[in-house]
């Protein structure tokens, strides 16, 4: 006798490409997933078949397209924070997100129109409903189901960022590479990467994220994503720190001790605006962790 299933759940790699290729099957299949989330994080429900999505590229790269013509560049980049977020849910909200926005945008007159957006015709006026910008006022409506989870996921990864700008601390090994180690609670690394590309230039340095097991390994302004778990020991290889290390780190946190002012420190505030789960890989605070 065949069972019958309830519910069905996509299970992707846990890739941003796994979960686009996970939304392009759902739409491809004509299937409303309940649940879209990573293998490591599927919690299995009574009559729900899982259903294990296997990534492509080509797939992922016409849902990214899609999602660009219907959202625009600010609000893709919003799906991609949400999608790099650790929450269980991530992989369902944006998948949901993506739903409403392509049938949204589906309802315009001027749908598939190359000069969508940039004619003078009256369809793409602001006052009629085919308006691109119609869109692009929905993704900022945080009453609507479909946008609030993407939208509060996003805010949570793009303060994460700003915690990785601000507190990471690179060491100098020998052969002139910095390293510098994270632990974030979303997984960070590709969004940050072009910041310190930007300012290190053409020095060599490698970011690791160790909760995620991703490094990105920046070398002449270019950089790329390493996955530690594909790598044969499962940990990265790297040369001592060099014999001036010790004392530059030294100096630091005298200089950090020196600006502090004993009669404001303020023991919670610190810990709201510098979270205590990051003080184990910030050097003037180590010792405190």
């Amino acid at each position: 006798m065949q069972e019958v299933y309830d519910s069905i759940a996509y299970l992707y790699d846990g890739t941003l490409e796994g979960l686009f290729t996970a939304v392009f099957c759902a739409f491809e299949r004509h299937e409303v997933p309940t649940d879209v989330c990573r293998e490591a994080d599927y919690q299995p429900r009574l009559s729900q078949l899982a259903v294990t999505i296997e990534t492509s590229l080509q797939k992922a790269d016409r849902v990214r397209a899609g999602i660009l013509r219907a959202c625009g560049r600010r609000g893709y980049r919003r799906v991609r924070r949400a999608a790099l977020s650790d929450d269980p849910s991530a992989g369902t909200d944006v998948y949901r997100f993506v739903a409403f926005a392509m049938a949204e945008n589906a309802k315009r007159p001027c749908h598939g129109c190359p000069r969508r957006g940039t004619c003078r015709s009256a369809f793409c006026s602001p006052r009629q409903s085919s308006c691109p910008k119609v869109v692009g006022r929905l993704i900022d409506d945080v009453t609507n189901p479909a946008v609030k989870p993407v939208h509060k996921l996003s805010v949570a990864v793009n303060r994460e960022c700003e915690h990785m700008r601000q507190f990471l601390r690179f060491q100098e090994l020998e052969g002139g590479l910095f390293y510098a180690r994270c632990n974030p609670k979303a997984n960070v690394v590709p969004l940050i990467m072009d910041h310190f590309a930007e300012r290190f230039n053409i020095q060599p340095f490698i970011i690791y994220d160790e909760n995620h097991a991703i490094a990105g390994i920046s070398e002449g302004g270019d950089w790329q994503l390493v996955n530690i778990r594909d790598w044969p020991d499962h940990e990265l290889q790297l040369p001592p720190a060099t014999a001036t290390e010790a004392v530059m780190a030294d100096a630091w946190c005298r200089f950090y001790r020196a600006l502090s002012v004993d009669c404001r420190y303020n023991p919670e505030l610190r810990r709201q605006l510098m979270p205590k789960r990051l003080w184990k890989n910030i050097t003037e605070v180590k010792g405190e962790a």
